[in-house]
């Protein structure tokens, strides 16, 4: 089967492009040709049997790169371009997955404002929430109305895809709560790859990987770590906007000197980390909609530790493969960490249960039995 895709990244700077990469690297390796258009700087590294280009800016001119390929299907993820997705929905067969809540103006369904989720459908009413409940940390009338006006107007165009993807579902919930056809939208979780991980853990020592901002709760994570006991270290990887308010952060809580920040890794690196640490932590404050670095941790045989939030409660299991704890108690979290560092063995045990739940539910195996048959469906149309 020919297959394009269209992506912002190739280069894995996050959950969008590592998942992009992957299947892209996982249907080439299964005998697909697999074409992929990136629209950002790219840092040039190739995937075996995955051809990569960049995407033209102009959309007629995108569209002659889809046209020169000739796919089966065009798989969209997170290229919002109206006016790309009309002409190859003419000519070829499309989907697109929905990587975050791409029919909310801000992308989060969170109002940051109350450190709560939304429940409001798309509408012009969405434009005043996002001054006074913050759903966005832009101050700017013109991009409240901007990203308002987007969202609206791709609410309307997706409705001409006949099939929709989502890793989780809670975004499919929260889809069909602003007014999407729930049997046009088929749930694919994100996988993970399968790492033999042969080294022993660091005692009592803690991981965080993601953006470093508000939605992802590192300051959660810091008042939760300020309460242990014994000795225990953490390293944080990752960076963005709130890195310098989280150093002071750490500074404040007495927590400084055994926080590290890493800044953002990748392969061998972030392999490394993975298997020193003893504990995956997750604090997400806003709904993620799936959270793939916590079946990167399963996979690493690492217990994980995360707040009850969004697509999360899809891969993990409370009590069995690390701890779900009700969003923000960040005393519950703290008691969780404590316990797995007091109890290696179990923490262990659940590590392993992790790993087994990933190499039944969240491999490339599992998401191309799920994904193929979509494809499937769509090109013999």
């Amino acid at each position: 089967m020919r297959l394009a895709f269209l992506t912002p990244d190739w280069t894995p700077n996050g959950g969008v492009a590592t998942h992009v990469r992957l299947a892209a690297a996982s249907l080439a390796a299964a005998g697909h040709d697999v074409h992929v258009l990136y629209r950002n700087p790219s840092d040039g590294t190739t995937e075996p049997g995955v051809t990569i280009e960049p995407l033209k800016p102009l959309a007629q001119a995108a569209f002659d790169q889809i046209l020169a390929f000739r796919p089966d299907v065009v798989h969209f993820h997170a290229v919002n371009d109206v006016e790309i997705e009309r002409r190859v929905l003419k000519e070829f067969a499309a989907i697109k997955t929905f990587h975050v809540f791409d029919y909310c103006p801000s992308g989060t369904k969170f109002h940051h404002a109350l450190d709560r989720n939304c429940t409001f459908e798309t509408s012009i009413a969405c434009v005043p929430r996002q001054a006074y409940l913050r759903c966005t940390l832009s101050k700017r009338p013109t991009v409240w109305w901007r990203q308002y006006e987007q969202a609206a107007v791709q609410n309307v165009h997706n409705k001409a895809y006949s099939r929709l993807i989502v890793a989780s579902q809670f975004v499919k919930d929260e889809a069909v709560r602003t007014g999407y056809d729930a049997s046009k939208i088929s749930v694919v979780p994100y996988f993970t790859t399968l790492p033999v991980t042969t080294r022993a853990p660091r005692p009592n020592h803690l991981l965080f990987v993601g953006r470093l901002t508000h939605e992802k709760g590192v300051d959660f994570l810091f008042d939760a770590l300020a309460r242990l006991t014994g000795d225990w270290t953490c390293t944080v990887v990752g960076d963005g906007m709130a890195r310098d308010a989280l150093r002071a952060a750490a500074e404040r809580r007495g927590i400084a000197g055994r926080v590290t920040f890493a800044g953002w890794l990748n392969g061998p690196a972030l392999e490394a980390e993975f298997a020193a640490a003893s504990v995956v932590a997750v604090p997400s404050r806003w709904p993620e909609p799936f959270g793939i670095v916590g079946i990167e941790a399963m996979a690493h045989r690492r217990p994980v530790v995360a707040f009850r939030v969004g697509g999360i409660p899809d891969w993990l299991e409370d009590g069995v493969t690390g701890f779900a704890v009700a969003p923000f108690d960040t005393a519950v979290f703290s008691e969780r960490l404590q316990w797995l560092f007091d109890h290696p063995s179990d923490a262990a045990a659940m590590g392993q249960t992790g790993r087994a739940r990933v190499e039944r539910d969240f491999d490339a195996r599992a998401h191309l039995s799920l994904l193929l048959p979509i494809y499937q469906e769509l090109s013999g149309r």
